[in-house]
């Protein structure tokens, strides 16, 4: 976030009139959802503490052989599923969001170098297809790790927020929670009467998509440092 800012408020200098404001006024869109999902992060972080907490006394005030369940333990399991519903609220939050910022990375690189021919960045699936291509024609130096950063983001964020969240649409589909020895929450989607074709498909952890994240934004920055006579703006 210090890191995209501080590249805004540099970079913007360069160019004259309109375009220093325009510069600012897209690429800050990606500050705007990186903050977003900073906050999301914190809310699924508390809400996946309180839910590890929860599961622990659950699993303990549960002796063998008593039925039924004892009030307090009938209360815990209440509290259970109304965190569940928080945890799954954040990572659902945090897959859309991210997903936002991402196509928002590729709409400012088409402002920042201009719109290539056949080779729209529309969105961050659409840079994935076209990119190098589009790279190609504007004489774009590539950092080493961009595509591959690019590529694994779409499978890890855009796909999985496109098949597990938004357009996933069977009726047998059953969202569950699991959780590691640190109370690291993921979603499990998985389907009842499964047949051959049925996968059981997680969520990643939200820390490391995070991570994932900022390494492209700053592959992004580096992209644009190593093309800055490139864009198709104005320089002052």
């Amino acid at each position: 976030m210090t890191k995209l800012s501080e590249f805004i408020g540099s970079e913007r200098g360069r160019f004259a009139n309109e375009d220093n404001n325009r510069f600012a006024m897209s690429f800050s869109q990606i500050s705007r959802y990186s903050a977003f999902l900073d906050v999301v992060l914190r809310r699924y972080e508390d809400a996946s503490r309180q839910l590890f907490e929860n599961s622990k006394a659950f699993q303990n005030s549960v002796l063998p052989g008593t039925d039924p369940l004892s009030p307090d333990t009938m209360t815990l399991h209440d509290e259970g599923v109304r965190l569940t519903i928080l945890v799954h609220l954040e990572i659902e939050s945090f897959y859309i969001f991210a997903k936002i910022l991402l196509d928002k990375i590729a709409h400012s690189l088409e402002f920042y170098f201009g719109q290539g021919r056949k080779t729209s960045l529309d969105s961050h699936d659409d840079l994935v297809k076209n990119f190098e291509s589009y790279a190609n024609a504007k004489g774009l130096t590539l950092p080493a790790d961009f595509m591959a950063i690019a590529a694994a983001l779409k499978k890890d964020i855009s796909d999985y927020r496109d098949y597990e969240i938004a357009h996933e649409k069977s009726p047998r589909r059953i969202t569950g929670t699991a959780f590691d020895e640190h109370g690291t929450m993921r979603m499990i989607g998985t389907r009842v009467f499964p047949t051959e074709k049925d996968q059981q498909v997680e969520s990643k952890a939200l820390h490391h998509l995070m991570k994932d994240i900022d390494t492209y934004i700053g592959q992004m920055i580096e992209l644009i440092r190593l093309n800055p006579d490139k864009t198709n703006l104005r320089i002052e």
